[in-house]
């Protein structure tokens, strides 16, 4: 592959890093977007970052995409297990973009401008590394940096304290401003409408007329909104005096696994397997917390022992992100062991959308806990390593617990068995699987365009064998219309049966982004991809390898394009196997037990 990188400028600010950096490279993909890893190593652990790229420019003229990069990385934040160390730190660039991946590229680090103030690292390029050296007296002079820092920020800080005293000061004319609200609510004085509604209710125009009194005076109001963002501080402090305050009282229970879901209200996925497998060991003490809350809807009780399982377990074992564990300086002698439950890896996520929407910011704590994360394969560990922000080595490929079960003839046979008899409108059937995931970035905003696969047309195109079964994601709350006459070949199963379970039973499935993509090419299915937003969905959110020779079948932009491959048979399922070998080490149905290895390996460490 052809690329040409040039490190334009490097600025140094205290523990700022300006990274100013243009080039060029040779068009492999119409899809793929070029990626610039930033690889550092401390001596002690290392940690993968992207290059952001502020800038893409294809130019098909001449066969390259034109990229710049001007954005501000923070050193002191790269690390988080060995991040007080003085050691020097290096960094090279790796480069992938499509199939094709390399470690330390060449690339001339010297760059055109190099700019520091000495105050707490120098850097020095040495061929294609980067070496930033610590300055003697390293701490104390980062200590100071920030504190230089902080007191610009006190300025800011001065000046809401000051529009504080004066909204407490505003509250002593609350009795007045009552009197004038009612009075204006029953249009006895002029009214000013501050209400961005039509026809509003009295209580909004009450409401409205007290805080447009209060912002003219102090230029604040009175918001739900903001007092329960800062009852939500008030319990995430708490939570943090309450673990604190057990570690400080209570020793780390050497033999103690503690099992935390904030997802799941009893065990179940990975869970269950790994606990199956230990449940008998006399000489373990297992504990569970199994509560999708809120830290809101928690109560006193309910964060205390959250905080006391955390503070006093030898290992904690995690299937999901789990934001509340981060508030924690988890105790030096705790593994926290991450069973995270996607296989291989397909949209990015975490740190890896660094200045993309929704993307991990640097400074953020989450994910950088983990001492283990499990996964599929050796082939994805540097995904994971960079999406969590952790060292390459604590990723562990020893295959996914909850995906033994397609490699138990038994179990198949049982499940299919109860799905039939269930459903016996399934029998004889070729059962289609209709599984997307959602749109939107979190739970809250989380939604599928209904219209964009309209049901009467499909089954009216693909023809009376076909059986179709259609399963959202959890996060998506609405269903699909189901037309009358389709009622006998269509299920909406969204809100029941385990979706792996479906797969035994599938002959077909539609997905679009899914990582659905990955257990069912433990069972050899064949896969279509109906991806109509693939161009926005990739500038919003990305995939680690190149979508067009990743996926395991043919992808379409609209559902007649869709249909008419299904009526054809054109599935392209040759390109399933060599996916599964891709994105699995292991085709045993062992993975469990190489799990439970590793958490005993962690009670001993």
């Amino acid at each position: 592959m052809n690329y040409n990188i040039r490190i334009d400028e490097i600025h140094i600010e205290g523990n700022k890093f300006r990274f100013m950096v243009t080039g060029e490279f040779e068009i492999l993909s119409s899809l793929a977007r070029p990626k610039l890893i930033m690889h550092f190593s401390n001596g002690i652990e290392d940690r993968r970052i992207p290059l952001v790229l502020g800038t893409l420019n294809r130019n098909e003229d001449v066969g390259v995409i034109e990229f710049e990069s001007n954005y501000v990385y923070l050193l002191d934040y790269l690390f988080w297990k060995s991040r007080s160390s003085a050691n020097a730190i290096t960094m090279h660039f790796n480069l992938l973009y499509g199939e094709f991946y390399e470690e330390k590229i060449a690339v001339d680090m010297k760059p055109g401008i190099l700019e520091q103030d000495e105050f707490c690292y120098l850097c020095q390029p040495e061929g294609n590394l980067l070496r930033f050296i610590p300055q003697p007296d390293f701490q104390e002079k980062l200590a100071r940096y920030r504190s230089r820092t902080e007191r610009s920020r006190l300025k800011t800080w001065t000046g809401k304290i000051y529009k504080w005293l004066v909204f407490a000061a505003s509250l002593l004319l609350l009795p007045w401003m009552i009197v004038d609200a009612l009075l204006a609510t029953f249009n006895f004085i002029g009214y000013a409408d501050k209400v961005k509604k039509s026809n509003p209710s009295r209580l909004r125009k009450f409401i409205a007329h007290i805080n447009a009194r209060l912002y003219g005076l102090s230029g604040h109001k009175i918001s739900a909104v903001k007092a329960r963002a800062y009852y939500r501080k008030l319990k995430c402090e708490y939570m943090k005096h309450s673990f604190n305050r057990i570690a400080k009282k209570n020793p780390v229970v050497p033999n103690r696994i503690s099992f935390i879901s904030l997802r799941r209200t009893e065990l179940s996925g990975n869970f269950a397997f790994v606990y199956e497998k230990i449940k008998d060991d006399q000489n373990l003490e297992i504990e569970m917390y199994l509560d999708p809350k809120d830290i809101m809807q928690m109560t006193k009780k309910e964060i205390d022992h959250f905080a006391f399982l955390c503070a006093t377990s030898k290992v904690v074992v995690l299937d999901e992100f789990t934001p509340f564990i981060h508030f924690f300086d988890i105790r030096p002698e705790t593994r926290v062991v991450q069973l995270w439950h996607a296989c291989g890896a397909f949209k990015t996520f975490s740190f890896t959308r660094l200045g993309k929407p929704k993307g991990s910011p640097q400074k953020t704590r989450n994910h950088r806990n983990y001492d283990y994360v499990t996964v599929s394969t050796q082939n994805v560990k540097i995904c994971h390593s960079e999406g969590f922000g952790i060292p390459t080595d604590n990723v562990v490929p020893t295959g996914i617990p909850r995906t033994d079960v397609f490699f138990d003839a038994a179990y198949k046979e049982k499940v299919r068995s109860r799905l039939y008899k269930e459903y016996p409108q399934l029998r004889g059937k070729k059962v289609v699987l209709f599984a997307p995931t959602f749109r939107g970035h979190v739970k809250e905003t989380a939604h599928y365009p209904m219209d964009k696969f309209r049901i009467d047309e499909f089954m009216s195109a693909v023809g009376e064998e076909y059986f179709l079964i259609v399963k959202h994601h959890p996060f998506v709350t609405e269903r699909h219309p189901i037309p009358e006459a389709c009622q006998d070949r269509v299920l909406d199963l969204s809100d029941q049966t385990e979706l792996n379970d479906l797969l035994f039973i599938t002959d077909l499935i539609i997905t679009d982004y899914s990582s659905l993509v990955f257990e069912a090419s433990l069972l050899n299915i064949p896969m279509m991809f109906y991806t109509f937003d693939l161009r926005e969905y990739m500038k919003d959110r990305d995939f680690y390898f190149d979508f067009e020779t990743f996926v395991p079948g043919h992808f379409f932009f609209t559902q007649e394009m869709l249909q008419r491959a299904i009526v054809k048979e054109d599935f392209a399922e040759e390109k399933v196997p060599a996916f599964a070998r891709r994105f699995f080490d292991d085709f045993d149905g062992h993975s469990t037990e190489r799990v439970v290895k590793l958490l005993y390996h962690a009670l001993e460490e």
